[in-house]
């Protein structure tokens, strides 16, 4: 019993707390709104130092936010993953972070382990420090816009360097939440025009964000053999339709669990685990999913885990699949020498 109400009280931690917040809510009251308008900062990040960096093959080492219980690959596939977190700045009197924010900061952390480390091991994984917006942007549409402006400025200039430093290796772009919003905007008008950079892009993971099918010219995944192809997904309760996303037929969502296309709910012994905040893969054959209308219905099938059912699961969009993730990108990956 006390082995289950500890894995219980992980899942709750998993579902309330992790390294972003649900921006689909809107709910934002409880956190402090910045008082000021958006002031332009001055100067540009060098990310020529690893300061500016939270994780680079520098500084970084994949035991850091690896899980403990699963296997590393042994092998290395000789690309590169440029990683964007999401937002986790929610309180504050400016509309962007200023480089203090970088220093010791446990939320950016979470998502390397909870996201990032998806990646980590199969090549050089690349997450740069950026001075990321407020969550209040979200709701602000004269601040927020600059506010995103400027972050965005930043993961250009991070990606610039990520470029220049892998050489003409292959790569993979990966984000989630506001990471995805500036992941779009970074391949629609920075990567897809270069065909010098376009034609190494071979994976992009654009998680927790809506996106419509004719966005960018990248079709969607289809099958643990494609490469150069792009996954998005936004995940909710079975039969749930958010009030406050925009879906229907079209807007992309792909099935992290059988990558095939597939009609109906997913047979829960597909599911590989659920990626816990102690680290741990635990849980497996407990979920069964569905894509409808450009959004990713979720169906808890493990009995201790009903109780604790959510309408959103934004902030573990990658933690619920992680196991599957990673086995459907080693499946891709080994296709990589043939592509």
């Amino acid at each position: 019993m006390l082995v289950n109400m500890k894995y219980s009280t992980l899942f709750i931690l998993l579902t309330l707390f992790s390294c972003s917040i649900d921006s689909s809510t809107r709910k934002f009251e409880k956190y402090v709104s910045p008082t000021n308008p958006f002031q332009q900062k001055r100067f540009d990040l060098d990310y020529d130092l690893d300061k500016n960096w939270a994780f680079n093959p520098n500084i970084s080492l994949t035991k850091d936010i690896y899980p403990k219980n699963y296997p590393q690959s042994k092998i290395n596939y000789n690309i590169a993953i440029f990683y964007i977190h999401p937002t986790t700045y929610f309180n504050g009197s400016e509309w962007n972070v200023d480089t203090s924010y970088f220093r010791n900061n446990d939320l950016i952390d979470l998502c390397l382990e909870n996201q990032a480390s998806v990646f980590d091991g199969l090549g050089e994984l690349y997450a740069p420090h950026y001075r990321e917006m407020h969550i209040h942007s979200y709701t602000d549409t004269i601040n927020g816009y600059l506010a995103f402006d400027f972050a965005y400025e930043d993961v250009l200039n991070a990606f610039n360097k990520f470029i220049s430093d892998i050489g003409g290796k292959k790569y993979i772009i990966a984000s989630h939440s506001q990471g995805t919003n500036h992941a779009i905007k970074l391949i629609h008008d920075r990567i897809l025009p270069d065909q010098d950079i376009n034609k190494n892009l071979i994976l992009s993971y654009l998680i927790g964000m809506d996106l419509k099918k004719n966005t960018l010219s990248i079709p969607e995944c289809n099958g643990n053999n494609f490469l150069y192809c792009l996954e998005c997904w936004r995940s909710f309760n079975r039969d749930y339709f958010p009030i406050e996303w925009k879906y229907g037929e079209e807007y992309i969502s792909t099935n992290p669990i059988i990558t095939d296309s597939s009609v109906g709910f997913t047979n829960e012994i597909n599911h590989m685990g659920i990626l816990l905040p102690n680290r741990k893969i635990k849980f497996p054959s407990s979920i069964s999913i569905k894509d409808t209308l450009g959004i990713l219905w979720v169906d808890i099938k493990n009995k201790r885990l009903k109780r604790y059912i959510s309408n959103s699961y934004h902030k573990a969009d990658y933690n619920l699949f992680w196991p599957n993730i990673r086995n459907t990108l080693i499946s891709r990956l080994s296709y990589l020498n043939d592509a």
